[in-house]
């Protein structure tokens, strides 16, 4: 089924592009809007009416919701392995300047990742749509690209095993959206002082987090979900990577979150865990 959305016309965003390296073009706030944003006069501007099917409609919430997905794993998780549908799909998002994508090069001599985001207009477009939840818009930098859109895929590893015990997803939140919850009633408190500390274990305690050697630990994703048995749980995901240090590792395992990783990080991973005496399970994608 397509859906008819209205929107007020913008002007044009392109469509496409291409990254090497660690410089690209500025991306767009990542941040969520909020009704508080600067208001501009007002104009009579015509509305556009965007035509979106139920699968592209659903593609844009699942970019949106977690900022930068790879184009083979939305294929992949939303249209069980239809490469050529995906395209069609985006190609036609992209052509109402609704979505983004970009290749990335990961390093010298490694694989092309093609990723996928919402362009501002896209993010509007899909709030109006009645879509719930939070949304972000453009590209972050290269760098993370690659990290962000794992994310996904860690997400559609987790959200199975919860749907296969009985459960049913009500919230996700991003890294993001946490630490803006966190340290901005933080902002104006002098680190290291008796008050910081005290807000910081109030803070934490309030949003479900523990303090680990005095740093707040926050997950790359947070689930909320209903169990079988209709109580509401939560489980705080981390998506390790060689890059972290023992002790990073430590506190997070500390701090209760679950651990998942890329296959090809096996080897090492399991070394450091195993060396510094990590008993946290790692859960393999």
């Amino acid at each position: 089924m397509d859906r008819d959305i209205l929107e007020a016309g913008r002007s044009p965003e392109t469509g496409r592009e291409e990254t090497r390296g660690g410089r690209g073009s500025r991306p767009e706030d990542p941040r969520p809007t909020t009704s508080s944003a600067r208001s501009r006069p007002s104009q009579e501007i015509p509305q556009r009416e965007y035509r979106l099917s139920d699968s592209a409609r659903q593609s844009m919430a699942d970019i949106g919701r977690f900022r930068t997905v790879s184009s083979e794993e939305l294929a992949r998780q939303r249209y069980n392995g239809d490469a050529g549908k995906m395209q069609q799909d985006i190609r036609h998002l992209s052509s109402q300047k609704l979505v983004r994508t970009r290749s990335v090069w990961l390093g010298k001599g490694k694989e092309r990742l093609e990723v996928v985001t919402l362009t501002r207009r896209g993010k509007q477009v899909l709030e109006r749509s009645g879509e719930k939840g939070t949304f972000y818009a453009g590209f972050v930098k290269p760098a993370e690209m690659a990290h962000d859109a794992a994310i996904y895929r860690m997400y559609e590893a987790e959200a199975a095993r919860i749907s296969k015990q009985g459960g049913e997803i009500r919230k996700i939140t991003l890294d993001y959206e946490l630490k803006r919850r966190v340290y901005s009633p933080l902002a104006k408190i002098r680190p290291g002082s008796p008050e910081y500390s005290k807000q910081q274990a109030e803070i934490a305690s309030r949003n479900g987090l523990k303090v680990v050697r005095g740093h707040m630990q926050l997950p790359d994703l947070r689930i909320e979900y209903v169990t079988r048995n209709g109580a509401i749980e939560r489980t705080d995901l981390e998506l390790a990577t060689p890059h972290y240090r023992p002790g990073q590792l430590g506190a997070k395992a500390q701090a209760g979150f679950k651990f998942y990783a890329s296959n090809s990080d096996h080897a090492r991973l399991s070394a450091v865990f195993d060396d510094h005496h990590i008993t946290s399970e790692i859960l393999w994608l």
